[in-house]
């Protein structure tokens, strides 16, 4: 499949959830922003040497670690490890600073229902985690 079929599928799948695709496209092709809720949505695919098939993303920032203070990120991070544990098809991440709510795979076999259901997870829990994490960490 090519990345142009893939990306009718993803716009297929963000469609599903009553957003219009073209109002979401990104500055590059294969990119595609949003909000849900308080989450800002970033997803996305990626044809490389390693992925082919084209590699497919959804990811949510939740917050910059430097707003945690040095007495509580043992606690944070204990807790970002911990929330990991329960989740499906998502983990949470740390990146340059930034805490990071990631959903990825390759693309082979990837269809509109899929992108649909990864996205209404990752921002259903990116909705509730950004708000958790910084509430318990950052006052």
């Amino acid at each position: 499949m090519n990345a142009q079929n893939l990306y009718e599928i993803i716009e297929k799948g963000i469609a599903k959830l009553g957003i219009d695709p073209t109002s979401t496209r990104g500055e590059k092709t294969g990119q595609w922003d949003f909000n849900r809720g308080s989450a800002s949505i970033a997803m996305g695919l990626t044809v490389t040497e390693r992925f082919p098939n084209g590699y497919f993303y959804v990811t949510s920032v939740l917050m910059n670690e430097k707003d945690v203070p040095a007495a509580k990120k043992m606690d944070f991070y204990r807790s970002i490890l911990e929330t990991n544990a329960s989740l499906v098809n998502m983990q949470l991440s740390v990146n340059e600073g930034w805490v990071l709510l990631i959903s990825n795979r390759d693309a082979l076999g990837l269809d509109d229902v899929e992108v649909a259901i990864t996205i209404n997870e990752l921002s259903f829990y990116a909705d509730e985690l950004d708000d958790q994490l910084k509430n318990a960490f950052t006052a």
